[in-house]
C-alpha cells in the first residue's frame, strides 16, 4: 500500500513467483536527496522487474519530513519479503 498517496494506491505481487526484491531509492539530480523510493520485484518467469511505488516526494504533504522513517519502514520490508522469498 502506497499511503502518501491521495488515493488507494494497492499492489498485490506473488512472493511464489519472485526470484528477489530490492529497493530503489531514486536522488534529485547529483544530490543525496531522495525523491521516491521503490521495491523492486524481479520474478522468475523471464526476469521480468515490477517496480512499485512506496515513497515519493511529490505526495510527501510535510516535505521530506516522513522520509527517514518510511525508508527505514521500506528497508525492514525489504529484508521481510526477502526472507518470505528465501524460506
Amino acid at each position: 500500500m502506497h499511503f502518501n498517496s491521495e488515493t488507494d494506491n494497492v499492489s498485490f505481487i506473488d512472493l511464489y513467483e519472485v526470484n528477489s526484491c530490492k529497493l530503489i531509492p531514486t536522488t534529485e539530480n547529483n544530490s543525496d536527496i531522495i525523491v521516491k523510493i521503490e521495491f523492486e520485484f524481479q520474478f522468475k518467469e523471464n526476469h521480468k522487474k515490477e517496480l512499485i511505488l512506496f515513497y515519493t516526494i511529490e505526495e510527501d504533504q510535510l516535505g521530506q519530513i516522513c522520509l527517514y522513517e518510511n525508508h527505514q519502514l521500506a528497508k525492514k520490508w525489504t529484508k521481510i519479503i526477502q526472507d518470505c522469498i528465501s524460506a
